[in-house]
């Protein structure tokens, strides 16, 4: 998947910004999943738990727990 960064993907990423607790890496790369309709992330990167819309699959105990707390775990 290519991750693009021209003018519209940095405005989408900085009204992104403001409402997600994501880093800058983080940003881009769920402006790319949007951009090829992807919605399924494998990492071990807490930061996704904040983002919605997307179903993310971790081994992160940490973002385990805070989903668990938030009811939206999930188990397979």
């Amino acid at each position: 998947m290519d991750v693009v960064v021209d003018e519209a993907g940095i405005t989408s990423a900085m009204a992104r910004l403001k409402t997600q607790r994501v880093d800058g890496y983080d940003l881009f790369l769920l402006e790319a999943m949007k951009a090829n309709g992807l919605i399924n992330l494998i990492t071990d990167d807490g930061d996704f738990v904040t983002v919605p819309d997307i179903t993310m699959f971790t081994a992160n105990r940490n973002a385990i727990t805070q989903a668990t707390a938030q009811g939206k775990i999930l188990v397979r």
